[in-house]
Formats: C-alpha cells, sequence, structure tokens
C-alpha cells in the first residue's frame, strides 16, 4: 500500500482517487477551497464535479496542502494547464525526496509552449529531472470513477519510474501501460483536444460519418507530423495517448471539447460556451499552443489552422470545412 496525494479535486482528480483507493492505496484528495473538501469529507461524494461516485473510505479530502502531502509516496497533479505552474510551486517545498510525481494533465502552457512535465521539472528541482511521468490515453473520469474498463499509458524518460508508477495505478478495471515517449505522449494528450473540437464543429453543422472519419485521419496524420518534428515517436500516435484517445475525446457524449465545437457548430461563439461552462475547455488554448509549435518546427496543420480560424478569427465552421476541401489535391502522407 503506497500513501497517495492527488492534487485537485475536480473531476479526473476525484476519479483517480477512486481507482488508487480502490486499488488498496491511502489517498488523500487535495481541494482548493475548504469548502469543497468539507463537502466532500461530509457527503463521500464530489457532486460538483464526479456526481454520483460514492467515494472509498481510503480517500481522505483536504484543503490543507502541508497535509496532503505529509509522508506521501506518490504524487498526482490533476490540475487545469493554466494552473501547473503555480501548484508545483506550492508543492516543491512540500514533496518528499523520494516521492514519484506523475500528472494527468491534457494540455501545454502558454505562452511558454512548455509541456506540462517541462514545467514540473522547472519548479521541483533538480531532484525531480527526469523522473516526471505523464498519464494519458481514452480516461474519461466518469468511466474511471465507475469503474468501467479503461486502457491507459503512463510515461517516462526513465524507464524504473514509469514501471513503479504502472506498478501502483494499475488495477481490475485500470490496465496500465508503460512508454518512454513523453514527448509525443503529452503532445497528443494534449492536441487530441484541437480535433475534439473540429469533431463537434463537425457534428454541429450536420457532418455525416464519413467526414468525421476523413477528420480523425488526416488529424492523426497533422499530429504525427508534429509529434516527429517535436523529437516523439510516430508509433506514439498509433498508442493509447494518440488514437486511443482522440477516438474517445471526439466520439463521447462526456468530452467537453467535443461539446464545445458541436456548440460552435450550431452557431454559439467561443467565448459565450467559456462564459457558461464551469469547466474549462483545453481545447481552446491547445489551439493556439499546437499552431504556435507548427509554426516553429515548419509543420503542417491545415486541419489546426482552420479550428484556429473558427474559434479566434471569427470564421464559420462551413466556411472552414469548405477551405479544407478545396486545398490542393495532394498524396497521402
Amino acid at each position: 500500500m503506497s500513501v497517495i496525494a492527488v492534487l485537485n479535486a475536480g473531476g479526473w482528480g476525484t476519479a483517480l482517487s477512486v481507482l488508487l483507493a480502490r486499488a488498496g492505496h491511502q489517498v488523500w484528495l487535495w481541494a482548493r477551497r475548504p469548502e469543497l473538501a468539507a463537502a466532500i469529507t461530509i457527503t463521500r461524494e464530489n457532486a460538483a464535479y464526479l456526481p454520483g461516485v460514492r467515494l472509498p473510505e481510503q480517500v481522505s479530502s483536504t484543503a490543507d496542502l502541508d497535509a496532503a502531502m505529509a509522508g506521501c509516496d506518490v504524487a498526482v497533479l490533476a490540475p487545469i494547464s493554466a494552473g501547473m505552474r503555480t501548484l508545483a510551486k506550492r508543492l516543491a517545498p512540500l514533496l518528499p525526496s523520494d516521492a514519484l510525481v506523475v500528472h494527468g494533465t491534457k494540455g501545454l502552457e502558454l505562452p511558454t509552449l512548455l509541456r506540462m512535465s517541462q514545467v514540473l521539472e522547472a519548479e521541483l528541482g533538480a531532484g525531480q529531472a527526469g523522473r516526471v511521468a505523464a498519464l494519458s490515453g481514452p480516461t474519461h473520469a466518469e468511466e474511471v470513477g465507475r469503474g468501467v474498463p479503461t486502457a491507459a499509458v503512463v510515461a517516462a524518460a526513465d524507464p524504473s519510474v514509469a514501471q513503479a508508477l504502472q506498478a501502483v495505478l494499475n488495477g481490475p478495471s485500470f490496465r496500465v501501460y508503460t512508454n518512454r515517449d513523453l514527448v509525443g505522449v503529452e503532445l497528443c494528450a494534449s492536441l487530441k483536444n484541437v480535433v475534439a473540437l473540429a469533431a463537434g464543429m463537425s457534428d454541429g453543422i450536420g457532418g455525416g460519418d464519413n467526414a468525421k472519419a476523413a477528420l480523425l485521419t488526416r488529424s492523426l496524420a497533422e499530429l504525427g507530423r508534429l509529434v516527429v518534428a517535436a523529437g516523439g515517436q510516430a508509433e506514439t500516435v498509433a498508442g493509447l495517448a494518440g488514437i486511443g484517445d482522440l477516438v474517445a475525446t471526439c466520439t463521447s457524449r462526456h468530452s467537453r471539447n467535443r461539446r464545445a465545437g458541436e456548440q460552435i457548430g450550431r452557431g454559439q461563439t467561443l467565448d459565450e460556451i467559456l462564459r457558461d461552462s464551469r469547466q474549462v475547455v483545453e481545447g481552446a488554448p491547445a489551439t493556439r499552443a499546437a499552431l504556435a509549435l507548427a509554426e516553429r518546427w515548419g509543420v503542417r496543420m491545415p486541419i489546426v489552422e482552420q479550428v484556429y480560424a473558427v474559434l479566434f478569427e471569427g470564421r464559420g465552421p462551413l466556411q472552414a470545412l469548405d477551405e479544407l476541401m478545396a486545398r490542393d489535391p495532394t498524396g497521402e502522407r
């Protein structure tokens, strides 16, 4: 049994707490807001972010970060991407020197364009260099929390770190694979949200199965080009962090990004959606990051370009589709 601190009591952090408790670990679930921690403690449920899932007795909730980190063997970080650096700064003086660190955040930092592991290593100090891991794959919190069979990947530059975390996370309903391609896994995790927005837009304008299949396939080609240009492995795009997460995110009713894209396809603006939504749509900042990375490395990403134009330049989804279809014919690559 390990003592595990799960930092951020959103839907994903709560689902991971339930998963880890069911695997026999003692879990501290840290919430930024004391009232949320208190409500979780009293009701044994995070009704705000993961309703209907009862938390096992092995999960204790607190708003005291010092208490959550005391004696922990593993720190699991699950904030939104924009909050990772702030959390890491708070965590740095509290992290035991031998603790493992894994994050489950699917995003990139703006404006730095850094991956989450890079942010963590910069803030946590030299002792964590090369030891930070990422958990990714088709892992909707709603299903993980209910114990629906799920497969995921944990990636770290150090294989021993990935294997140690695999042993902690693996369970009867949660099968974990290891991967050394941290670059590819983290980029796939972030940029699939851009594709989910595009898939939702296709749904919103009444696009058919053919259109969505073409969109997913060509998006994988774009993602593969970017991953390789960044130093990742093309094979990662064909794995759980790539096509696995892409399929789940682009087809599921649970996906916030796909749902936001569908709303845009039906005429809403991004500003309207963000104003009305309680949860973050990571695909919006990820689109900015993806286009900036494509320009940095000279990678062709026409689908990402059109998503950017719809989100931030006022282009209509139908016009974006027309422009994609009107591109010069080319070979499939």
